[in-house]
């Protein structure tokens, strides 16, 4: 045996484990008595296993895909970890073909269960051999992060769409941007992953409207699922390291530390937003610039991940988050309702944003809540604000607040004209549906991909 064996032998490891069966974690204490691998963690959520293995500074992670949350990208995230990397190896049924899969994004071998003393010594020896791998490609600078897979949307792909009103409340702005990024992650068109960025720096409600909640004791009575970080904690967290690392701080790892995925079918991850509007006045905020780099910091490394990131936005396009999100756009969309106070407040805000962007042509004009009997028309409306319109949302508000209440998102249920009013704005992002609808109705092509029965 080498010296490097020997070295790689007696090195004591430290390891994160992520179960799904306690006796699997019984049994893996026994294999590892006496071989120098300590469990620092072992936990049964994907995340919690992600953020123990940083946080505790784990050498390497042993990880089992059928644990809560768990997600393929975390396995070469971990690998890429700027500090140092640390290698996953997969704990899976022996009649699945889970290991195999691991591998292919990167984890450095796996075991099967159940564990028995030829997959327990198996077990050591593939750790050890992980963490020596993972050394010499950092070393060698063989890891490199993997593009997002090309289809035929490839040229629709890293577009970042943001929704704003210089009018709070009424607007259903949040509500446009929750579904439409629903309705983006659900079209089974191939691997178009969507982000939904809620950047409203008053106080944030995407997440509320998707069934998600900061507040224990909801989670506790309603079993909605808890947030235990946000944008306040992204934030709060970056500023902290801003003076030393500035915007090398936020990574792709780190920022999937505080986003969340919705629905096991769909492909949207979601950064939520303040909890509280109190959260706006801690002290990290009041460095606007800082804050507004971090802005625009997050939404660049973010649309190299996603094919589709949508921002929602507070009504003062000045704060630092607003603004930065307004400026990385490819388009933003400004919703506005029948109603001549929110009217007024777009039309007076156009020149401003003419001065600080040269022109208007990546605003597009959205009327939600439309109804022609509320007095205003669809011709006045696009004249006393000024823009291109691009989809017209009609009032329903049984079906909206239903929405809202039960965190269904209508867009995937009403086949009513407000979801298909929803579905025509996203196919304007979705070519290929937009080619199809040609030779179909309207709205065959998406009401096939995106309505199901709730």
């Amino acid at each position: 045996m080498s010296d490097t064996q020997h070295a790689i032998r007696d090195t004591q490891l430290n390891i994160v484990a992520g179960f799904y069966n306690y006796a699997d974690v019984q049994a893996l204490e026994r294999y590892l008595a006496g071989s120098g691998v300590t469990i620092l963690s072992a936990v049964q959520d994907a995340q919690r296993a992600f953020d123990d293995a940083i946080n505790l500074e784990a050498d390497a992670v042993l990880l089992c895909p059928q644990v809560t949350g768990y997600r393929h990208q975390m396995v070469m995230d971990l690998l890429l970890h700027v500090e140092r990397p640390i290698p996953t190896v997969g704990l899976v049924e022996a009649t699945s073909d889970d290991g195999r899969a691991m591998v292919a994004n990167g984890a450095k071998g796996f075991v099967t269960l159940p564990l028995d003393e030829v997959q327990g010594a198996k077990v050591v020896t593939l750790l050890r051999a992980a963490v020596d791998e993972a050394g010499k490609e950092r070393q060698a600078g063989q890891v490199k992060a993997r593009a997002v897979p090309s289809s035929r949307l490839q040229a629709w792909q890293e577009k970042v769409v943001t929704i704003w009103v210089p009018k709070g409340g009424g607007s259903t702005r949040t509500t446009l941007a929750v579904n439409l990024a629903v309705a983006l992650s659900h079209a089974s068109l191939g691997n178009q992953p969507v982000c939904l960025l809620d950047f409203d720096m008053a106080k944030g409600d995407a997440h509320t409207m998707l069934g998600f909640t900061a507040n224990p004791d909801h989670a506790r009575r309603r079993g909605w699922p808890l947030l235990e970080r946000g944008l306040f904690d992204l934030v709060t967290w970056t500023a902290s390291r801003w003076g030393q690392q500035g915007e090398g701080a936020i990574t792709p790892v780190m920022l999937r530390n505080y986003t969340v995925r919705w629905g096991e079918d769909s492909q949207l991850d979601l950064l939520p937003g303040l909890y509280a509007p109190h959260q706006a006045d801690a002290r990290e905020f009041d460095n606007r610039q800082m804050v507004y780099q971090m802005g625009r910091r997050i939404v660049e490394v973010v649309r190299q991940m996603y094919a589709f990131v949508i921002i929602d936005v507070g009504q003062d396009f000045t704060r630092p988050l607003h603004r930065a999100a307004l400026e990385a756009a490819n388009e933003v969309l400004v919703t506005v309702p029948p109603t001549w106070t929110a009217v007024v407040d777009a039309a007076n805000a156009m020149p401003p944003l003419k001065h600080r962007f040269g022109d208007l042509s990546k605003f597009k004009l959205v009327l939600t809540r439309y109804s022609p009997d509320f007095g205003l028309s669809e011709k006045e409306i696009i004249q006393e604000v000024g823009l291109t319109r691009l989809v017209t949302i009609p009032h329903d508000a049984v079906v909206a607040e239903t929405s809202i209440n039960t965190h269904t998102p209508f867009v995937l249920t009403d086949e009513g004209p407000l979801g298909e009013a929803v579905r025509e704005l996203a196919a304007t992002y979705l070519p290929y549906l937009a080619e199809k609808r040609r030779r179909t109705s309207l709205f065959a092509g998406l009401r096939r991909a995106l309505v199901r029965e709730v």
